[in-house]
């Protein structure tokens, strides 16, 4: 008789936690704990891939277990829409910063301190500390957690905490009054994002005019682009770089590049190569100037450039386009790759670094959900999206018959792929 499903994961998991704790003891590495000295992130080395693949399938079988023994009844009801106002808490009225490291604070006191209403704090806090976020070691008293702490101590991740809770929530719960108000509109002012915030304007153009905004969106996605999978060097070797121009000598334009992160590790493994960085913000371009490694100051240069606009730098061997055209409409991201036209040779490379959805048959049934949510969040912001492969494809297609779509690949290690089309000329 076939086991079912549920001892199949079950002995799945089992199996695959024992591995994860072996490499754990064999490593003389500490076991996970939300204790507040406990370690910040879980970390498996690179070398290791086997040991990153039983991790990650934990964390998919525990998932697909719990919901299998909810049944569908349960498991539809399990949906908490209220998860995160623990989070949004915690990081708009900064919590985690009047909380002592190492000290405890009573609700009372921490009432008095924010000039929130202790009850109120009471409740939500609650929340947190059942969701790891502080602890409370005795009854009225609050100390921190690993979770908590790392608010405190991590600007960034606070602020990508806050924006996930206020701007991206606040989007997603108008999502279907976007689709009811807008339908089928691929235009980026309106959507889920600009109905929240009770404008007509992207999501760009209306942080442009709330500073305090922008400068938070520009610290979560610092954030966000530190996460595994992200990091430059996927980019550096996922791609024959040094054939660039034949001999590894060319020019690369970095469009919509910010600070050039990748340029400069590009710059520094490829010394024959050149960089342009366009960015449309004057203070984020200049900002980059300043910042911009002496060694590669001579070979990475910035320049202020609309990507709707026509392409200035003419002649470049290569286009480079790092989650760009995710966040726009097809009509827009047509209209980003048409702009390049007029600067093109034939033999000019089109890259881009760009998340790809496989087809419905192909994801994996723990990554499906994560997958469908990262697209719907370009969707609630822009009326953009991730995009299947046939999508990219067709998206040159569309733009003008003289670009040639070759195909992708993804990096080993890499969230995203790198996609390659050839200019043929007109």
């Amino acid at each position: 008789m076939k086991d079912s499903q549920i001892l199949e994961l079950s002995v799945r998991i089992a199996t695959n936690t024992a591995r994860v704790n072996d490499y754990l003891s064999a490593n003389n590495l500490p076991q996970p704990s939300f204790d507040v000295n406990a370690p910040l992130q879980f970390v498996i080395s690179p070398s290791e891939p086997e040991v990153a693949a039983a991790h990650q399938a934990v964390l998919h079988d525990c998932r697909e277990l719990r919901d299998l023994m909810l049944g569908p009844r349960e498991y539809l009801t399990s949906f908490q829409h209220n998860e995160l106002i623990g989070q949004q808490v915690v990081t708009r009225f900064k919590l985690a910063d009047a909380v002592p490291i190492g000290g405890e604070i009573t609700f009372a006191e921490l009432a008095a301190t924010t000039g929130l209403h202790e009850v109120h704090l009471r409740k939500i806090l609650r929340l947190a500390i059942a969701q790891h976020i502080f602890t409370e070691p005795r009854p009225g008293v609050v100390a921190h957690s690993a979770a908590s702490r790392l608010i405190a101590e991590n600007k960034v991740l606070a602020d990508w905490l806050r924006y996930s809770s206020d701007d991206l929530w606040h989007a997603a719960y108008h999502m279907s009054d976007a689709m009811a108000k807008y339908p089928g509109s691929e235009e980026p002012g309106e959507t889920a994002f600009a109905l929240s915030n009770k404008t007509d304007k992207d999501m760009f153009r209306f942080f442009a005019e709330n500073p305090e905004r922008s400068l938070r969106f520009a610290a979560a996605m610092r954030f966000f682009t530190q996460r595994p999978g992200l990091e430059p060097e996927r980019v550096v070797n996922g791609y024959p770089w040094e054939k660039i121009g034949g001999d590894g000598s060319g020019t690369v334009v970095d469009v919509g590049g910010s600070h050039g992160k990748i340029s400069i590790a590009l710059a520094r493994r490829f010394p024959s190569l050149n960089f342009i960085v366009q960015d449309l913000d004057e203070p984020v371009v200049r900002d980059a100037e300043r910042q911009r490694p002496e060694e590669v100051a001579n070979r990475v240069r910035y320049m202020v450039h609309d990507f709707f606009t026509e392409q200035p730098v003419k002649g470049a061997d290569v286009y480079f386009f790092r989650a760009v055209l995710h966040n726009w409409s097809d009509t827009y991201a047509t209209k980003i790759l048409q702009a390049l036209i007029p600067a093109l040779k034939p033999g000019a490379k089109i890259i881009l670094n760009e998340p790809v959805v496989p087809e419905p048959d192909k994801i994996p049934a723990g990554n499906a959900a994560r997958v469908r949510a990262n697209d719907l969040v370009m969707l609630e912001l822009f009326n953009g999206g991730d995009r299947e492969m046939a999508a990219f494809k067709e998206l040159f297609a569309k733009a003008h018959h003289g670009f040639q779509f070759h195909g992708a690949s993804q990096p080993p290690g890499s969230n995203m792929w790198i996609l390659e089309a050839e200019w043929m000329g007109e």
